[in-house]
């Protein structure tokens, strides 16, 4: 709340009488009737109940009596903020705001106008602008521990560290017997790089405690961090001087003891850190952390790609593992260090994956997957295991155990389930090396053997999806949700894979299941608990159904879940200081400053940049969304719209009419009833006696009491998220006026956080190119060579900056020199034809399909008289077998020729090849063949119903 202002000191006492008093002012010496600051003595005191009424958040009662003020001085400035505060609590910001800037500009030199206004901006989350607002409060009050501790919370909020550190000081010089100031100020330094001086902060607080008990959370969590300041300042030998010293007062042991294996592994102190590392493997023998540095402390490498380090460090694993027999992390990562040419990778193999299979571990693929790397070592890999499960499914089958040359025959037989879980992970297997065919013969007869196990519907329906059949992926996905109702997993699977199959309306009913019943639809409660997966999927599949408005919604949704995770980190600032949570608190923060390099924001801003350039470049194929009756309001007609919007106006006129009724009759019914007990209270006492019940209290007391009830309630209800852009109406009708700095808006998150990945910068440079800022982009195109001169989509943005740069107006000198010369080093220095350098490129790369597809992205930009040799490219994806495409480049490819609505030759001869390389992939059927593939499904699904019903 605003502070209060402090009395005037009374003037001092001298022999001569005293003045006469001056009229009394709110407690601020202003005599002059003039100024907008004055307040006659009665006034002042209604002022001081104002401040009082929005400390008990009675926003009506408040506005009602600064209202009383205001009626006798129009003017005063802090009365006029007051009010725009309370009309912003109610929800009437507009007006609030303009009453907020009138009170600031009638009284500048007020440090309650510009709390207040600081405070109001603060609720919006006008974090920057409310900031300026408390340093302007602070000069002018600059003691108010209330304004400092605000404007501390916000500089840190903002990562301001270094005025952090000022405002800290200056509330320790005025608190300095408070602990926590002390702990803040450490804090502050340390995140400002003073470690020098955090260190002495801490030391000092450190010596003022006394007979500090045993065992204290707080302190134990404030020696952890004053390890950390000294680890991060690089002293790590006084570091583990103080940790040692300090140890019997350290609560937490796990944080103590890996902190010190992790110093002395830094000093080279490799016996000590091996015994240190050591006992912390014996407590948790599956941390990676853990194993990891005792391999180093032993000497090995466990990120080596040198084949002699590689293999003294799985000799050093082989150790650990009999040591830590139980251990299943040291064989896993000794599977990935070994190479495959090594004798021992294939007994490795089928120890560790005969153990997991025979124990039932629906998870060993995804386990194992990391293996199937793209290069040579993963592909030999990848083939030595499917031989070794290859070779147990066939002892299976033959003499009902697993009999092989590194295990032998034991005579004992396997348990059913192991053969099995050996053709789910054959079938895993199999997809993972698109062969989707033989991977759905293999699972049709772990199907018929165990039907009614969800994990086998789960791994068709990722089969399909992987093959191109999203209609049978859904299908397969819903047929094992069917299986266990109350699981959520199979449920969110099932959301998923309808909404790849555009069925968004279907999946959010399937989300429904498990949402609030309340909510005021599942989609909106998914979007209250910031399910980032759903938003995203329902964005992609209005995106591919080119539904931009939907899909630009949902992308700003992500970005307004971003936000929010962003602006909850406020009320932890303050919070953390008083739990002393001090090492949790500087993650936190180290967290929510990298929080946008979330893959779900990076594709969602992607896809939506990218949307806002098409926009700009073609905007006439964008249009508001609109209902069959030629509407564009969300969900309504014109006529609906319009008698809803004056039934809700008149309903609210109502609502507020009834309630001043209301208060004003309450309001003298209780004046009434105060007037009458004070006339007669002493009749009433002395009548009144011992046995008889109390008088009853007034019907406004009791109304009043329930007050705050209601209107708690009605905070929950309206803390309720609802969709008030269903349609994206309001999204796409902004977009179309302003593209691309709405583009900006995703783009700038991107540049601070994903700075060394070069397609932040191909955005960048396609965003410059569309606004004219031509050495911009060019220098963006530069930084994103630099960061992979390999990237194929780059080439397409190359080729579209040099065609703006011939074509753009002249520049001044220098930034045509300066893009000249950027221009020259992005094309190697070389002054052929476009064309010619396209193909230059592309013979770097003539077996990556990718890099075919951007070649001829970038010739279809040179014009039409290189068509023909965008598509002469686009041919050899499917005619060169070398290039193994995938689905989405195939039909990206397609698209060079058509569409199916208008087909050509050359459309459909691309189509038979590409459906030759995947059958099953419904993007490349013809409509009589997507008709016999619908009934088959049919078919198959009644199939499956029937055998759940048996």
């Amino acid at each position: 709340m605003p502070p209060r202002r402090k009395p005037t000191k009374p003037a001092p006492s001298s022999a001569a009488p005293p003045p006469p008093p001056p009229p009394a002012t709110y407690e601020t010496g202003v005599q002059d009737r003039s100024h907008n600051r004055y307040l006659d003595q009665q006034n002042a005191q209604r002022f001081r109940d104002v401040l009082t009424r929005y400390e008990a958040k009675e926003y009506t009662k408040g506005l009602d009596e600064v209202q009383l003020i205001l009626d006798q001085y129009p003017e005063h400035g802090e009365s006029l903020c007051m009010k725009g505060m309370f009309l912003c609590c109610l929800d009437r910001k507009a007006e609030g705001y303009e009453l907020v800037k009138r009170g600031v500009k009638n009284d500048m030199g007020s440090h309650i106008v510009w709390h207040v206004y600081a405070l109001c901006l603060r609720a919006d989350k006008n974090f920057e602008e409310a900031l300026k607002c408390y340093k302007k409060a602070c000069e002018i009050e600059k003691d108010s521990l209330n304004l400092l501790n605000d404007l501390s919370t916000l500089t840190v909020h903002l990562r301001h560290y270094h005025d952090y550190v000022g405002v800290r000081l200056q509330i320790l010089r005025s608190q300095p017997r408070l602990r926590r100031n002390w702990i803040a100020l450490a804090v502050a330094q340390f995140l400002a790089h003073q470690y020098p001086s955090a260190c002495q902060t801490l030391a000092y607080y450190e010596s003022m405690l006394r007979e500090v008990p045993e065992g204290d959370v707080e302190f134990g969590e404030v020696l952890l961090f004053h390890a950390k300041v000294l680890e991060e300042a690089g002293e790590y030998e006084r570091c583990i001087e103080f940790l040692s010293e300090k140890s019997a007062q350290i609560v937490d042991r796990t944080a103590y003891s890996v902190q010190r294996a992790r110093l002395l592994l830094k000093l080279g102190r490799t016996e000590s850190a091996l015994w240190a590392w050591e006992v912390l493997l014996e407590e948790n023998p599956e941390s990676n952390e853990y194993i990891k540095a005792t391999v180093q402390a032993q000497g090995g490498d466990c990120d080596a790609t040198d084949s002699t380090a590689r293999e003294h460090a799985v000799t050093l694993l082989d150790a650990l593992s009999t040591k830590y027999p139980r251990s299943l992390s040291i064989p896993r990562l000794a599977l990935t260090l070994c190479l495959s040419s090594h004798p021992s990778f294939r007994t490795r193999t089928s120890a560790y994956l005969l153990s997991a299979l025979s124990k039932g571990v629906p998870s060993l693929f995804a386990d194992v997957k990391a293996l199937y790397t793209a290069d040579e070592e993963g592909r030999e890999k990848a083939r030595i295991v499917g031989e070794v499960v290859e070779g147990f499914r066939r002892s299976l089958e033959e003499k009902g155990a697993v009999v092989t040359d590194e295990i032998g025959d034991d005579g004992t037989a396997d348990s059913p389930s192991t053969y099995l879980w050996t053709l789910y992970f054959l079938a895993s297997h199999y997809s993972q090396l698109c062969q989707p065919s033989l991977a759905l013969s293999t699972l049709s007869i772990a199907l018929s053997h165990t039907p009614s196990l969800p994990e086998l519907h789960t791994l068709r329906a990722r089969i399909l999806k992987r093959a191109g059949d999203a209609v049978g992926a859904a299908q397969a996905m819903e047929d094992a949700r069917k299986l266990d109702g109350q699981d959520r997993f199979l449920n969110c699977k099932a959301a998923k894979y309808r909404i790849r199959n555009g069925e968004t309306e279907e999946a959010e009913k399937v989300a429904g299941l498990f949402t609030r019943k309340d909510a005021p639809s599942p989609f909106e409660d998914l979007v209250e608990m910031q399910c980032l997966w759903f938003v995203q999927e329902e964005g992609d599949a209005y995106a591919t159904k080119e539904d931009w408005a939907r899909a630009l919604r949902r992308y700003h949704q992500i970005l307004d879940i971003f936000q929010e995770v962003e602006e909850d980190q406020y009320d932890f600032h303050a919070y953390c200081m008083r739990k002393y949570t001090l090492n949790a608190y500087v993650e936190m923060l180290r967290f929510e400053d990298k929080l946008r390099d979330h893959p779900r924001f990076a594709s969602a801003a992607k896809s939506a940049i990218e949307i806002y350039c098409r926009m700009h470049d073609s905007p006439s194929s964008f249009s508001v969304p609109r209902l069959p009756n030629g509407s564009i309001t969300n969900g309504l007609t014109g006529d609906e719209a319009e008698e809803k919007k004056k039934r809700e106006e008149e309903e609210e006129k109502a609502r507020k009419e009834e309630e001043a009724e209301a208060e004003e009759k309450a309001r003298k019914e209780a004046e009434e009833k105060e007037a009458a007990a004070a006339g007669a209270g002493g009749k009433k006492d002395k009548k009144q006696g011992k046995g008889k019940k109390p008088a009853e209290k007034p019907a406004t007391e009791k109304s009043a009491k329930k007050e705050p009830a209601k209107e708690e309630e009605a905070a929950v209800v309206l803390n309720v998220y609802q969709d008030k852009d269903p349609l994206g109406v309001e999204h796409i009708t902004l977009a179309l006026k302003g593209p691309l700095e709405q583009a900006l808006r995703f783009l700038r998150p991107l540049e601070r956080v994903r700075a060394k990945d070069a397609e932040t910068w191909r955005l960048k440079a396609e965003v410059e190119v569309r606004r004219g800022k031509l050495l911009s982009a060019a220098q963006a195109l530069r930084t994103a060579y630099s960061l992979d001169a390999s990237a194929p989509s780059l080439l397409p943005t190359l080729i579209r900056l040099a065609q703006n740069a011939g074509s753009a107006t002249p520049e001044p000198a220098a930034v045509a020199s300066a893009l000249s010369s950027t221009l020259a080093a992005l094309f190697g220095g070389s002054d052929v034809p476009l064309a010619q350098f396209v193909d230059a490129q592309l013979q770097k790369y003539p077996s990556n399909a990718e890099w075919l597809l951007q070649a001829a992205e970038a010739k279809r930009l040179l014009g039409a008289e290189h068509q023909d040799g965008a598509k002469e490219l686009v041919l050899q994806l499917v005619k060169n077998d070398e290039l193994n495409p995938t689905i989405k480049q195939l039909s990206r490819g397609l698209a060079f020729f058509g569409s199916n609505s208008a087909p050509s030759a050359d459309f459909d001869a691309f189509r038979s090849a590409a459906a030759q390389k995947y059958p099953l992939a419904r993007a490349f059927k013809t409509a009589e063949e997507l008709q016999a593939m619908n009934a088959k499904l049919a078919q198959e699904s009644s199939e499956v119903s029937g055998e759940e019903e048996a």
